[in-house]
C-alpha cells in the first residue's frame, strides 16, 4: 500500500513568519525616523528590511502558484512574481497574483469535492484594493498576514490532496 504524500509546508511556515518579522521591523524602523534622532539611521535600516520581507513574501506566492498548475491556471508562478515588479503595472498585476491566486485555490477545492478547503477571496481582494491605492497601502498590512496565512494552509491542502 502506497503512503500518502506528506506536505512540505514547513518551509512555507518559516518564510512567513520571517516575512512578518522583517515586515514588522520595517514599520518600526519608519516610525522611528519620525520620533527619533539619526533620520537617516532609521531610513536605511526600513530599507534593509524590506528586502528580505519583500523576498519570503515573493517565495509564498511562488510556491502558492506553484501548487494550483493543472494546465487551467491562468498565470505561472514565474509570471506572478516576476509581473509584481514591473512599475505601474505592478498595481494592476498585484490583482492577478493575489485575488487570482485565490481564484484558483477555490477552482481546485470545487474540482477536487472540497468545498470546505475553499479561501476567503474577499480578503485578497481587499488587500489588493488598499495596496492599489498606494496611500492607504499601510492598511493592507493585516490583510497581507492573513492571506499569506491563507496561501499556506491551501498549498497544505492541495499537497495532501
Amino acid at each position: 500500500m502506497q503512503e500518502p504524500r506528506k506536505a512540505s509546508s514547513s518551509g512555507l511556515v518559516a518564510y512567513a513568519i520571517l516575512s512578518h518579522v522583517f515586515s514588522f521591523l520595517s514599520v518600526f524602523f519608519a516610525v522611528m525616523v519620525y520620533v527619533d534622532g539619526p533620520r537617516d539611521l532609521w531610513r536605511a535600516l526600513s530599507w534593509v528590511c524590506v528586502v528580505p520581507a519583500l523576498v519570503f513574501n515573493c517565495l509564498i506566492l511562488h510556491r502558492g502558484w506553484k501548487s494550483v498548475q493543472d494546465g487551467k491556471a491562468q498565470s505561472t508562478p514565474g509570471q506572478a512574481v516576476g509581473y509584481c515588479f514591473i512599475p505601474l503595472y505592478n498595481l494592476y498585476w498585484c490583482f492577478v497574483a493575489y485575488y487570482g491566486l485565490m481564484q484558483e485555490f477555490n477552482r481546485l477545492a470545487v474540482a477536487r469535492g472540497r468545498p470546505d478547503q475553499k479561501v476567503i477571496e474577499g480578503i485578497s481582494l481587499t488587500q489588493c484594493i488598499l495596496q492599489a491605492t498606494m496611500c492607504l497601502a499601510v492598511f493592507s498590512i493585516p490583510f497581507s498576514v492573513v492571506v499569506t496565512w491563507q496561501i499556506i494552509g491551501a498549498v497544505k491542502d492541495i499537497e495532501q490532496a
